[in-house]
């Protein structure tokens, strides 16, 4: 995922729903740019707009992909088994 589109949803999920204007603020970057970023984001089902102009995360769906992008890079170790111990 783009660095900017992160960014966008750390800061949804952890301040809730908010406008471009207040996005754009908080990432340092401009409205317009935000606004791309969100256009794509709702396309992808990860944010929603909401009636008065503002966005919101949908974190479920953020976490659902968090799980499965883990799971992807998840590696079971083999057991490990203790060397011998020295005899006296």
């Amino acid at each position: 995922m783009n660095r900017t589109r992160s960014q966008i949803l750390r800061f949804l999920i952890r301040s809730g729903p908010s406008s471009p204007c207040v996005l754009a603020s908080g990432l340092q970057t401009s409205q317009a740019t935000v606004r791309h970023h969100l256009f794509i984001l709702e396309s992808a089902g990860y944010v929603q707009a909401l009636a008065d102009q503002r966005y919101s995360a949908h974190a479920s769906i953020v976490e659902g992909q968090l799980i499965d992008l883990a799971a992807q890079y998840f590696v079971q170790m083999p057991p490990t088994t203790a060397p011998p111990l020295a005899q006296d």
